[in-house]
């Protein structure tokens, strides 16, 4: 049997950057709407709302990865992804994002390592800098990021 040679992807357009995630963790793309913020929650936190009855809380890749300024954030879109955890709070998180995320079928050799990361971005919840089409792009550690989150929807 031979190995898959592509991988399907979504490719979104974050303040700051892009970011490469599976297709089997979108739920859905929804339009923004204005979140309810959270007062504990760290500076990239930027809200929840209520989504399929459930406290969704909203990342900002752009604030958390890329050092975008609160005040200069933009997002025209909520990328609703699955969590990897088993917990029934927190089965799902939004990702914000400044357009709609395109479809990508991704090669084998379509990702080439990004050599331009500094040793300070190293500690982020990234699991790869690369490049796709020779442009910066980051592949987030949707695990760490929901540990963070997991307790955060326990006060809402």
């Amino acid at each position: 049997m031979e190995p898959l040679s592509n991988l399907r992807c979504l490719l979104a357009t974050v303040q700051g950057g892009q970011a490469i995630l599976p297709s089997s963790l979108v739920v859905e793309v929804l339009p923004f709407a204005t979140p309810l913020s959270i007062e504990t929650a760290p500076h990239w936190v930027i809200g929840a709302i209520l989504w399929r009855n459930l406290t969704t809380p909203l990342v900002s890749l752009g604030r958390l990865i890329f050092r975008v300024p609160p005040e200069d954030d933009l997002h025209s879109r909520i990328i609703i992804v699955n969590t990897l955890n088993a917990d029934s709070r927190l089965p799902h998180f939004g990702i914000l994002a400044t357009a709609a995320p395109r479809p990508i079928n991704l090669q084998r050799g379509d990702l080439q390592s990004n050599p331009a990361v500094e040793d300070a971005d190293l500690h982020l919840p990234v699991l790869s800098w690369a490049r796709y089409q020779d442009e910066p792009a980051i592949i987030p550690d949707i695990e760490t990021i929901e540990a963070v989150l997991q307790p955060l929807v326990r006060r809402v």
